[in-house]
């Protein structure tokens, strides 16, 4: 099927025939210059118009490639102006962001670019973004996946639809593509970073693809449908999840013997608990435990379970409400972990803590048996003890596991709380950079 006719099929069924506008996100290479072209003659026909009534072209230069990506960004608006489409320009340091946040620059340019590609979306009132997206990458990626062990879902590839984001070329071949834009003229700028092997997509589509396809020719398409194949027994088996969580919810979380019955247990609780953040080897963990001791904690970024009996507790770590001024992260205990000795950090034991956790102002008669000590002590006395001024004292907080307080913030933690040998998953708590002068934490 022709290149024109694929798009125009797609880019009706996508947009339903009748959309907000479009915002089309063009890099100046060869994939988005035919996506801009194909998006530009089409709504110059009845049903273009109607489907696409606004066309706004989104160009973000990354900074990555010196003069050349301020050439992609010239390119892309004298094209805008050419055709008469409106062209918004984001430049931004990809690689400095990158370095700052941790991950890698491949990363970081790919949320940077949706994050703003969402934003500029409402911003200018279009109701979907159009990215040129085509076979070739979504084979790839599935490749990168599979090596990944993203599981099934990552098998699934590219959809043509994710929210806002459209991809009306997913069924086009990279090649199909470059034809296209031979025979009708359409220049684009070349990026020599795609040529270059030092990211894993590339050394998949250099290295790899090609011999795939001297295996076995068409390997691209086949994969697109293998793909397609992989969606729909995912969609099956999202569709059985639901039943699942219907059938296994408890008041406090899941009926243990619901999840067990008719087997399939691990696959089971990775289905239902990875929305909550448990990673696989966690949930793996949890099914190990099932008909263990009652008490078990495992962590996850942003809630805590529990087996209790027949029933897998799961709540929050904390209320939200008390915890704007203070962070948390849950850590590994593993050989070499130093308690950090700064008084504005916490380190306690996850497994000793009561859940959700709460933040609130003192109380008349509140006590903690302060670290290093064998007894209890009032709050007023160890601050009185810690030469804390009067005028502080209204401005301390303390943070509660249930009705035990675990550390007063800023000041100790109770020596109930503290790491030990036998820990094996630490809460580290720290409260913000601006706070550390006057511990303020919002009351629960």
């Amino acid at each position: 099927m022709p290149v024109e006719q694929i798009f125009r099929k797609s880019a009706q069924k996508l947009l339903n025939k009748t959309s907000g506008g479009v915002l089309l996100a063009v890099s100046g290479g060869a994939d988005s210059m035919v996506m801009a072209h194909l998006f530009e003659r089409w709504t110059k026909t009845e049903e273009g118009r109607r489907a696409c009534p606004v066309l706004v072209i989104a160009h973000m230069n990354f900074s990555l490639r010196g003069k050349d990506s301020d050439g992609d960004q010239l390119f892309v608006e004298h094209w805008g102006k050419e055709h008469g489409i409106p062209v918004v320009i984001k430049k931004t340091e990809a690689a400095t962001i990158a370095a700052e946040l941790g991950m890698s620059i491949e990363m970081a340019a790919r949320e940077l670019r949706y994050e703003w590609f969402d934003w500029l979306a409402d911003e200018k009132g279009l109701t979907h973004v159009a990215v040129a997206h085509n076979a070739n990458d979504k084979a790839e990626t599935m490749l990168l996946n599979l090596i990944r062990g993203t599981g099934l879902r990552g098998l699934c590839s590219m959809r043509e639809q994710r929210g806002k984001i459209i991809r009306p070329l997913l069924e086009v071949s990279s090649a199909a593509i470059l034809e296209y834009a031979q025979e009708h003229g359409i220049t684009y700028r070349t990026d020599a970073t795609n040529l270059e092997t030092n990211f894993a997509r590339n050394k998949i589509r250099h290295k790899v693809m090609p011999v795939l396809e001297g295996i076995n020719p068409g390997v691209v398409a086949r994969m697109g449908k293998n793909a397609e194949h992989f969606l729909q027994a995912m969609d099956l088996l999202d569709s059985l999840t639901e039943q699942k969580r219907k059938e296994c919810a408890s008041p406090r979380g899941f009926s243990i013997p619901c999840l067990v019955r008719g087997g399939h247990v691990a696959f089971w609780l990775h289905a239902l608990l990875s929305p909550y953040g448990f990673h696989p080897s966690q949930t793996a963990a949890i099914a190990l435990s099932l008909t263990g001791q009652s008490g078990k904690k495992f962590v996850a970024p942003e809630h805590v379970l529990w087996i209790d009996r027949d029933e897998l507790v799961i709540r929050k770590l904390a209320h939200s409400e008390t915890m704007q001024r203070i962070t948390y992260e849950r850590v590994d205990k593993i050989p070499g972990f130093v308690i950090p000795q700064e008084k504005h950090v916490a380190a306690l034991d996850a497994d000793t803590l009561e859940y959700p956790l709460t933040v609130r102002a003192l109380q008349p008669g509140d006590r903690f048996k302060p670290l290093g000590m064998t007894g209890f002590k009032k709050i007023s006395d160890f601050l009185i003890d810690e030469k804390v001024p009067l005028y502080d004292k209204e401005n301390i907080r303390v943070l509660c596991s249930g009705r035990d307080i675990a550390w007063v913030v800023g000041r100790r933690i109770d020596e109930r709380f503290k790491v030990t040998e036998a820990t094996t998953t630490v809460m580290l708590f720290r409260q913000k950079e601006d706070e550390h002068e006057l511990p303020v934490l919002s009351e629960g």
